[in-house]
């Protein structure tokens, strides 16, 4: 069994909340660890994933919580009873007793509508993404700890010794548990599945859609999957679609709620009074996305390649917000992008005020032009503090001067 990066985390909040809640997609690993966690603290396990116990806490919330209560319990896929939420809000109130609830849901609840108790000062929440290669490779490295550290750019590694190969197969094929080492027919046949179950099931626990829309949000989760990288232009996906620009902006928060896409915010400050303030597009796992794409391995490196640069970023982007998860270092992701459209992939803002940009590029060369972006926004910034890197195919780290400004390349290979 691969070890969860969480895992001490969520022994250790159970020790200190009421409440700790495990939000993530479905098939990411959440049962799996709730039940280990379950195990060690002995505690009692319930899924509503089980008919009976689904239908025995819809037909009387308040009276199953006030009855499994008297012990510490687990509830896997809470977000199916929304009812159940104000029931576990009282009790933790009467009984205010640590570790009592450890909560998994399959959407986030903050964005749940039919949620309407927020269990603030109750509750611990953590995201539960699809296997980092961190875990999947068994290494203890947080790469944004790392990235913020004064050694950020001295690795162990021998990056020779991981092959471009081994990247492209990361990228497209993601760390959903059960399916990132398949073949990609296998992988293919298990995401068309995912897509129409979560579609068709999920939503329905989160939103009032009417069936004759499912189609719709399925048509909009294709197109999206185009757009990775992108700047969000909810009139120029409309029109691409056929769907009005209201119900794009609906199921875009929807398909975000569900963990499938993010919104990634622009970066902002008052020193920086020109910036473009749409979010940008992004997958969750590159895995579902390269489904959707139709890219194999062989499509990546030749006739699909114009994809490929956009899932290798939003591969970064995936790997940077599980590692955030976990990290000592509180951090903020955003996309920066001014008036005259020098932009940089990532910026991730430490809660003490410390920047780093990040700028991806698939290729193993490096270009001058790469740090545009960059230079952009040290100058704008001033700021000691900042620090730019360059994400990029290639073996080694290197440092590369523009102007005044020192940045870094540093290789792609560091989240394998």
């Amino acid at each position: 069994m691969i070890e969860r990066k969480l895992l001490p985390i969520i022994l250790e909040m159970l020790e200190i909340f009421r409440i700790v809640a495990i939000n993530g997609p479905r098939q990411s690993g959440k049962t799996t660890l709730q039940k280990l966690v379950a195990k060690k603290k002995g505690i009692k396990y319930y899924t509503f994933d089980d008919e009976q116990t689904l239908q025995t806490a819809s037909n009387d919330p308040i009276g199953f919580i006030e009855f499994i209560s008297k012990d510490n319990v687990a509830i896997d896929e809470v977000q199916m009873i929304p009812s159940v939420i104000p029931a576990i809000k009282m009790v933790v109130d009467e009984k205010n007793r640590k570790g009592m609830f450890l909560l998994t849901g399959s959407s986030d609840m903050f964005k749940n509508s039919k949620i309407k108790e927020s269990l603030a000062g109750r509750l611990a929440s953590f995201n539960l993404f699809p296997l980092s290669y961190s875990e999947i490779n068994g290494k203890s490295i947080n790469i944004i700890d790392k990235f913020f550290s004064k050694s950020f750019n001295n690795f162990e590694d021998n990056f020779e010794d991981i092959s471009n190969l081994d990247v492209t197969n990361a990228v497209l094929r993601g760390g959903y548990p059960e399916v990132y080492q398949l073949p990609f027919r296998a992988r293919k046949a298990w995401f068309e599945f995912y897509i129409k179950a979560r579609i068709s099931k999920d939503i329905a626990t989160i939103e009032n859609i009417e069936l004759s829309k499912l189609k719709e949000i399925d048509r909009l989760l294709r197109a999206l999957s185009a757009q990775i990288g992108s700047i969000v232009n909810y009139k120029k996906i409309s029109n691409s679609v056929a769907i009005s620009d209201k119900s794009v902006a609906k199921y875009i928060q929807i398909l975000e709620a569900l963990y499938i896409i993010k919104l990634v915010p622009s970066f902002a400050n008052n020193q920086l009074k020109r910036v473009i303030k749409s979010p940008k597009i992004q997958f969750i796992d590159t895995g579902l996305a390269s489904i959707l794409l139709n890219i194999d391995v062989e499509g990546a490196m030749t006739k699909q390649g114009e994809f490929y640069g956009n899932l290798v970023e939003s591969f970064v982007y995936s790997e940077l917000i599980k590692h955030q998860s976990w990290a000592e270092i509180s951090t903020n992701i955003y996309h920066y992008r001014d008036g005259d459209k020098k932009e940089v992939d990532f910026v991730l803002e430490a809660s003490d005020g410390r920047v780093i940009a990040i700028e991806v590029k698939s290729g193993s060369k490096i270009k001058k032009e790469y740090f545009y972006g960059l230079v952009t926004l040290a100058r704008t910034l001033k700021e000691k503090s900042f620090k730019g890197i360059l994400l990029y195919g290639g073996n080694q780290v290197l440092p590369y001067k523009v102007e005044e400004y020192q940045f870094w390349a540093i290789p792609l290979k560091v989240f394998l």
